[in-house]
């Protein structure tokens, strides 16, 4: 006998839970390594892409955009976004910046699950001198990760042991001395305390617990928030980033210049990373752009 309409739906619907499983798996990773979640998080959730999360204009002054970066020194994500965010913050003053690698951390990966540990160049900022009503914030809440030896460095290099959720404990005490309550609260309520799949919130997800990178703009029009990289944008940035050949001296020569890298496609086994790497920088940057622009 011939199944029923219903019945051939039915059998279709058992496979919804799996497929979506196998897409959170490839895609929603924090680093460094993330326990992955079982729901995907919804569109007004600011993991892993722009959303505008108020109405509210918490700019330090009228008429003002102001820009927040909050990572960790080593975070492979917070490097990622370091090239995008100097690209387009360069419009609207100077910028003084180190050009660093991120400790090395297994990242997601073209295949769908995730590589080795790798390193991804970034920059770190130093200071920012504005050029008008554009003025940019960074907050690094501590140095790098040693997760081998269960050790942390802080932003003045002293080493401390860590466990459990100690991590996090001691980024919410350096955010709550050193940025806006508005920063802080936002961070605390999209990475502290709201569920994320089986866990209690996105920050428990990391291995070990911490706060993830995030980037907020606020002005006139309202607040956006991003925490992580864009992957709509691309899906793998710091896997390309780590794989491009590129040094952050190499990068940082071309960037600090206003000018993305060319690339060399012909005998060449870095092109493809490199083009990926390159169109990332550019797009992302004017994804920022865009955002600050529709802030003000």
């Amino acid at each position: 006998m011939a199944k029923s309409k219903k019945s051939k739906k039915e059998s279709k619907l058992i496979y919804i839970p799996f497929i979506i499983f196998v897409v959170i798996l490839a895609l929603l990773i924090i680093l460094p390594s993330i326990k992955p979640p079982t729901t995907q998080a919804s569109e007004s959730f600011p993991f892993l892409h722009f959303v505008k999360v108020s109405n509210q204009d918490y700019a330090s002054s009228p008429n003002i955009v102001d820009v927040y970066l909050v990572s960790w020194e080593g975070c492979p994500y917070g490097a990622t976004q370091s090239w995008p965010l100097y690209l387009a913050l360069s419009h609207y003053g100077k910028i003084n910046v180190t050009p660093t690698w991120s400790d090395p951390e297994p990242l997601p990966s073209p295949t769908g699950g995730v590589s080795t540990p790798m390193q991804v160049p970034g920059l770190l900022f130093q200071t920012f001198i504005p050029n008008g009503s554009v003025h940019f914030h960074f907050f690094y809440m501590i140095g790098r990760m040693f997760i081998n030896n269960d050790s942390i460095s802080l932003t003045n290099g002293t080493i401390v042991p860590y466990s459990g959720d100690s991590i996090v404990t001691l980024e919410q005490q350096e955010l709550q001395k050193d940025v806006p309550n508005w920063v802080y609260n936002l961070i605390a309520k999209y990475e502290l305390n709201t569920p994320f799949g089986q866990y209690p919130n996105l920050a428990d997800a990391g291995n070990p617990p911490h706060i993830a990178t995030a980037i907020l703009i606020t002005g006139p029009n309202g607040t956006w928030m991003i925490i992580g990289y864009d992957q709509t944008l691309n899906s793998v940035a710091p896997y390309y980033f780590a794989t491009s050949g590129y040094t952050p001296q190499e990068l940082y020569g071309n960037i600090s210049k206003g000018v993305i890298p060319k690339v060399n496609v012909t005998s060449n086994p870095y092109a493809y990373a490199q083009l990926e790497t390159t169109s990332y920088i550019q797009e992302e940057a004017q994804q920022i752009l865009n955002v600050i622009k529709e802030a003000m």
